[in-house]
């Protein structure tokens, strides 16, 4: 595979206990959810976000998942003290020139995500979803400082964390045109190998497959998941 050993973010982390597995289990990062300004059932305090962050080990690299306007960003990585910002709502290019440039200091990566409508949602006249649409976004933020882009899915009643796959033809376009991308939405041990292979992504990011219906994470599913996600780097896909 081009570019190497896959990445696995797991996001939505809530307590002590999932950063022991997750590690565990060889997660690369882990993604806290920080006052984000939409319902998600992983939302934390900027309080909590820090306690959790202080248990992560060195190597296992944590990421403040944020959304909002600068002001907000930027507090919340001053006290959280994060490896790597994920701008996860509806950032312009300015915001992301702004924090990439305030963070830079302190040598915290941004990522900006992207969010595709969900494959069944596909036909919603009101959204372009156009290959080279994405692109075209894809390098304003980069060129704005955005160090990765990720893309996701979203649906109607969720701007993430929605469980659904979007059409994996346009983070494989964007990845051969702007570089590889971090592949999110609907990922599951099941379709991962796939993913990758259709995609080739630089990194993946799951949250729901992998948990419970209280969102704590499954052993069984994590070891899954990483599993597949390491045959497909073996297999060269």
């Amino acid at each position: 595979m081009l570019g190497g050993m896959v990445r696995v973010k797991i996001c939505g982390i809530t307590n002590e206990d999932d950063i022991e597995l997750c590690v565990e289990e060889g997660a690369d990062a882990l993604g806290f959810v920080i006052e984000y300004p939409k319902e998600v059932p992983w939302n934390l305090s900027i309080e909590r976000a820090t306690e959790l962050m202080r248990c992560v080990p060195p190597f296992v690299a944590t990421v403040a998942v944020v959304g909002g306007n600068v002001k907000t960003i930027l507090k919340i990585c001053k006290e959280t003290c994060p490896d790597v910002v994920q701008l996860h709502l509806d950032e312009n290019e300015r915001t992301v020139s702004t924090v990439a440039e305030k963070l830079s200091t302190r040598g915290t990566s941004v990522i900006k995500a992207l969010r595709v409508p969900a494959s069944k949602e596909l036909f919603d006249n009101k959204v372009s979803n156009s290959s080279k649409s994405w692109e075209a976004t894809a390098k304003r933020f980069l060129d704005a400082g955005a160090n990765k882009i990720l893309i996701d899915s979203k649906t109607h009643n969720r701007p993430a964390g929605t469980g659904e796959t979007f059409d994996w033809k346009i983070a494989r376009h964007v990845s051969e045109k702007v570089g590889p991308v971090i592949l999110a939405g609907g990922l599951t041990p099941k379709n991962i190998f796939y993913a990758i292979s259709e995609v080739r992504p630089y990194a993946v990011d799951v949250i729901s497959s992998l948990e419970n219906k209280w969102h704590r994470k499954v052993r069984k599913r994590v070891r899954s998941f990483m599993s597949i996600v390491r045959s497909a780097d073996d297999s060269n896909v």
